[in-house]
């Protein structure tokens, strides 16, 4: 009954439109770039450190440099480099905790990333000050409030780290960056966005394809 509840949901509920005092019309009111990076699979989101960094939680390991792709996954599959079938079924049917992966780069993302597919967006400052906040409170903290590390990062850049929210499918890598771009006020549905390719899809609408 609530698998079909869900379903009735999905199709009835409208598209997102934009959030107009987040995402003005006008473009020159959007200087500020945010990426959509595709592995296949899985879809990330980046931005330039210099609008977020204010917001992340100071941590040791957490990557410094020009531009900061922000993942969320499964605690165990997203940290293994060779996970394999058991890992996935495991992170698709069973509600697993999860973890936030940083990387960090200094030369340009189409080029860092030479095999993904990467869709730029222009968003306002206040969209990006938005994005920041949600991504940054989705990172996991102890008894001390300190965010707590997860597991080295799969680049030399990189790190992984305890994060908020349960992963399972439905509620995937996918949706959760269409929601932190949502934050911007860019048009995008997360409720549709449960693979990576209706992320792109939905973000080249309005967004430019770079790679």
């Amino acid at each position: 009954m609530k698998l079909c509840l869900l379903i009735l949901l999905i199709f009835t509920s409208g598209c997102l439109g934009t959030v107009k005092h987040l995402y003005p019309e006008n473009e020159t009111e959007r200087p500020v770039p945010v990426y959509i990076v595709s592995h296949g699979w899985h879809v990330g989101i980046a931005i330039e450190q210099e609008y977020i960094k204010h917001l992340l939680p100071e941590h040791p390991k957490m990557p410094d440099a020009t531009i900061l792709k922000f993942g969320w996954g499964d605690g165990k599959y997203y940290v293994d480099d060779d996970p394999g079938f058991g890992l996935m079924m495991r992170a698709a049917i069973i509600p697993t905790r999860s973890v936030i992966h940083v990387v960090g780069m200094d030369i340009p993302i189409e080029r860092y990333f030479s095999t993904s597919r990467v869709v730029r967006v222009q968003v306002s400052s206040e969209g990006a000050e938005k994005m920041g906040e949600f991504i940054a409170a989705r990172f996991r903290t102890g008894p001390d409030g300190y965010i707590l590390d997860a597991a080295d990062g799969l680049y030399g850049n990189s790190h992984f780290f305890k994060a908020t929210g349960l992963y399972f499918v439905p509620k995937t890598s996918n949706t959760w960056t269409a929601r932190a771009l949502r934050k911007t006020g860019f048009p995008i549905t997360p409720i549709y966005a449960i693979t990576s390719g209706n992320v792109i899809q939905q973000a080249r609408k309005q967004g430019e394809v770079i790679r």
